[in-house]
């Protein structure tokens, strides 16, 4: 099983910096917080429900708690585990200052 390192998460990062695309999950660095925009357009129709059903629905704000073994998220006083992979399919907007 591949396993999706911190290194690899960095260099992904900083080849998605500036490209344009949509911010995800998985681009949020840990500590920081996101307001949640959506999911991505291929994200099976039973995985979003599975998610919105943890409390990952548009408009909530999310706070990253690390990104190594998994992706684990704060969403108000819930700490939900994710897949790497499923983080980058989580749409988000990171706040400006």
């Amino acid at each position: 099983m591949w396993r999706f390192g911190h290194r690899d998460h960095l260099r992904h990062r900083r080849h998605r910096r500036g490209s344009g695309l949509p911010n995800t999950l998985a681009d949020v660095l840990p500590g920081e917080g996101a307001k949640l925009l959506g999911f991505a357009p291929d994200l099976p129709p039973e995985r979003w429900a599975h998610l919105q059903a943890y409390g990952l629905v548009p408009g909530r704000f999310v706070r990253v708690l690390q990104h190594a073994p998994v992706t684990v998220v704060q969403v108000e006083h819930c700490e939900i585990a994710l897949e790497p992979e499923l983080a980058f399919q989580i749409r988000v907007a990171r706040p400006t200052n």
